[in-house]
């Protein structure tokens, strides 16, 4: 799997969050999940109610399928969110597996990781792992929610008003870039921590988000968890010039005028919501798959296209990617084999072969198809 289909699914697909929680005394551990899944999992048939999909979860411990939950829902429904729970699970490290399963089509598709259910003593305070609305990657826009588990040793021992938590976001060199405090409130034999993150105007890269509690002036628990911010790309005119370089592979000139023509940053906006919502494969749902699709495309093309300081997407191969996305096959042929480094990229549908000529030899491919022709075949398709 590329990256780009990588990135792309893990922002549109099936999201897992999980909390295991403790076990104490007697009693033994209980791993509560929640899952996320949207239109990409479904297929969607008619009924009287309207578009409905038949969906299934089943979660398993050590290949154990334990819990099972399953029903319909409808298209505008979607993203629809649901919530598992596996008892009587020992303490240790555990395969936790959790499967998705389109009943209409029998298509399934699962998700693992390991996990450890803790044994609580009378003493210490037990973490659950800090769980991310939206999961691992993320557009540095807008905010998230971050909630954490807490199990403290008794709970009659202490009230939350004696009880704080905070949390620091960090990036790759270690510099603290928003912090905050967690609310927390009494949740059955455990705290649980809310807070919301807002990680608009930050870099693309690698982040960690630290949470602590503090009972008695000293530390109780920490938890961490890591987060991968994707460029936040301006295509919606907040800065009209860059949200026309952004489109311009796939927009009418008709499309630019408005955009250019458009008179303030709320009309841009309108424009462009227009412009986005015509594209939109499946409008009666909050997602625009397309939109998504087509941010990711820029994620890659700005990681494998930039040069100094040419964006990605004004080179020419950035440029077909916009349009077209990842090609079936690229043929490479290098300087030994050729009078000029060329890449021949092949594409099954539409279908069309697209070439690029390094003249320069210094790894430059600029367009050799005309790219009317690229233009017109995709109009076409």
């Amino acid at each position: 799997m590329t990256l780009l289909a990588l990135v792309l699914t893990v922002i549109t697909g099936f999201q897992v969050n999980w909390n295991a929680e403790p076990a104490r005394g007697q009693n033994e551990g209980i791993v509560h999940i929640t899952v996320q899944f949207i239109e990409e999992d479904l297929l969607f048939v008619m009924e009287n109610s309207g578009e409905t999909a038949f969906w299934e979860v089943a979660a398993a411990i050590d290949g154990d399928y334990t819990a099972r939950i399953s029903g319909s829902v409808n298209r505008s429904e979607l993203p629809l969110t649901k919530e598992i729970s596996i008892s009587d699970v020992q303490p240790g490290i555990h395969l936790l597996t959790v499967m998705v399963g389109d009943l209409e089509s029998g298509r399934s598709t699962k998700w693992e990781e390991t996990i450890e259910v803790l044994l609580l003593d009378s003493t210490s305070w037990s973490s659950g792992n800090l769980q991310i609305s939206g999961g691992y990657y993320q557009r540095a826009s807008g905010t998230i929610e971050v909630i954490w588990f807490m199990y403290p040793p008794d709970m009659e021992a202490e009230e939350a008003e004696s009880l704080s938590a905070a949390y620091a976001l960090r990036d790759e060199a270690g510099v603290t870039k928003r912090e905050g405090w967690i609310d927390m409130i009494s949740s059955g034999s455990a705290y649980r921590g809310e807070a919301t993150l807002d990680i608009s105007n930050l870099d693309a890269g690698k982040y960690e988000i630290l949470a602590v509690i503090v009972s008695d002036y000293k530390i109780a628990a920490t938890s961490n968890a890591d987060l991968q911010l994707l460029q936040a790309w301006d295509v919606w005119g907040e800065n009209p010039d860059l949200t026309e370089t952004l489109i311009r592979p796939i927009a009418s000139p008709s499309e630019l005028d408005e955009l250019e023509n458009a008179e303030g940053p709320s009309s841009r906006r309108a424009s462009m919501a227009e412009f986005w919502h015509k594209r939109d494969p499946s409008p009666g749902t909050v997602q625009n798959e397309f939109l998504e699709m087509y941010m990711a495309r820029l994620d890659y093309i700005e990681d494998n296209f930039s040069m100094l300081n040419t964006m990605g997407i004004n080179t020419d191969q950035g440029r077909v990617f916009a349009l077209l996305g990842e090609p079936d096959m690229i043929d490479s042929r290098p300087l030994e084999t050729s009078t000029r480094p060329t890449q021949v990229w092949t594409y099954c549908s539409p279908a069309i072969e697209v070439c690029f000529i390094d003249y320069l030899g210094c790894g430059t491919f600029e367009l050799a198809t005309d790219w009317e022709e690229v233009q017109c075949i995709y109009e076409r398709h």
